[in-house]
């Protein structure tokens, strides 16, 4: 009896690790590309199998015409009614100052283009974002985004390094919900424990004291 305890208390561990790796079946979606989502039932934004680097650039060591390329799929989910969709970039005073002038390019996967823009414009709190288009129902577009080093970029800024994330916002109903890189970058599966971790501990805790009492029984 004591021997089935600790076996049934094995398999509880090992499921609750793996409900809690990010690996897990349900942390990914079935095509396994890089995505950025808004749920319309959750009204909220997250990540699948997003990289840093899909959407956070890092601007080092760069010569003038430089490009770096983002790619990733936008994917809308469970929408009711239209909703909004826009991005734009965020940068810190420095990044501006250095990289005011670099083009921001965004294409579909058809290679048409969704928008376009300078960093200066576009991070500026006045400025429009890109907009990302208007949706009715679900939908997945892939998205590839092109930023050039403007050839103004002088020797001063050959040894910085700077970051340009992104932030997305969903328009919908009135209201609006906006996510930035860093909150995206938490995959879906990685909350998994949070939701199952106390149910796997009270499952082991419960075994636990069964198994003390059939050890005390046994004495």
């Amino acid at each position: 009896m004591v021997k089935k305890l600790f076996a049934m208390m094995a398999a509880a561990c090992a499921c609750a690790l793996a409900l809690g790796s990010p690996s897990a079946v349900l942390a990914a979606p079935a095509d396994g590309n890089p995505a950025v989502v808004y749920d319309g039932a959750a009204k909220a934004w997250h990540g699948e199998n997003l990289q840093e680097q899909d959407v956070i650039a890092t601007v080092a060591d760069v010569m003038p015409g430089d490009a770096l390329t983002q790619e990733f799929h936008l994917v809308v989910r469970h929408v009711e009614r239209g909703v909004t969709l826009s991005m734009r970039p965020d940068a810190s005073g420095a990044a501006l100052d250095a990289l005011g002038d670099m083009s921001i390019e965004v294409r579909d996967g058809e290679d048409a283009l969704v928008a376009r823009g300078t960093l200066a414009e576009l991070a500026s709190a006045e400025g429009a974002s890109l907009d990302l288009g208007a949706y009715t129902a679900d939908s997945a577009r892939g998205l590839r985004i092109t930023m050039t080093v403007p050839t103004s970029v002088g020797n001063e800024s050959q040894g910085a390094e700077h970051t340009i994330a992104w932030i997305f916002t969903a328009q919908e109903d009135g209201g609006s919900a906006s996510a930035g890189s860093d909150d995206l970058l938490v995959q879906t599966g990685d909350n998994l424990l949070n939701v199952y971790g106390p149910l796997a501990l009270s499952v082991l805790g419960l075994l636990l004291i069964a198994a003390a009492v059939v050890a005390k029984r046994r004495r």
